[in-house]
């Protein structure tokens, strides 16, 4: 049996990042975390195990935030931070913490002008770790569909980063 409080509410930033990688909008991304949340609880005592629980909320998060951007009929502004919270350690050259700040930037940016198929696929397997098969589910497309996408998106990011050259990427 699953624990909400124990086993699905540590999930939330994973439903949040997601949402907001779609949305590029911190208010109405923590909505959808909110509403998957609500949706996940009426859920919970049907859950199996806790991969089952957050796979279902990314699922219930990307849908919920396709709607919204659907709904709504637009695309927002690039986003331009994600709670950056540069802790401050004083042994790191404050030129470092500006260029690693600065990187983070540029690659949020370069993610955020993808197509939205590709920004999530980017976002669910390159930074919450997901597998082709778990990216399928959640998105309700063929795992080589997965894989092409992703595919595609990684070489978009790749030339774009090769034409900017002021990373050294």
């Amino acid at each position: 049996m699953i624990d909400f409080n124990k086993d699905v509410m540590p999930l939330k930033n994973k439903f949040y990042r997601l949402a907001l990688r779609l949305l590029h909008n911190d208010a109405e991304a923590q909505d959808i975390t909110q509403e998957t949340l609500i949706r996940l609880w009426t859920r919970c005592g049907s859950l199996a195990s806790v991969a089952d629980a957050e796979n279902l909320g990314l699922t219930i998060s990307y849908n919920l935030s396709r709607d919204a951007l659907s709904r709504v009929g637009r695309n927002y502004e690039p986003l331009e931070s994600i709670d950056e919270n540069l802790v401050q350690n004083n042994s790191q050259d404050i030129m470092e913490m500006l260029v690693a700040a600065d990187r983070r930037t540029f690659i949020k940016k370069i993610i955020n002008n993808l197509p939205t198929k590709q920004k999530t696929l980017v976002q669910l397997r390159d930074i919450e770790g997901k597998s082709y098969r778990e990216i399928a589910d959640i998105m309700q497309i063929s795992e080589e569909d997965v894989k092409i996408t992703l595919y595609r998106a990684r070489q978009s990011l790749k030339e774009v980063c090769k034409k900017s050259d002021a990373y050294g990427l």
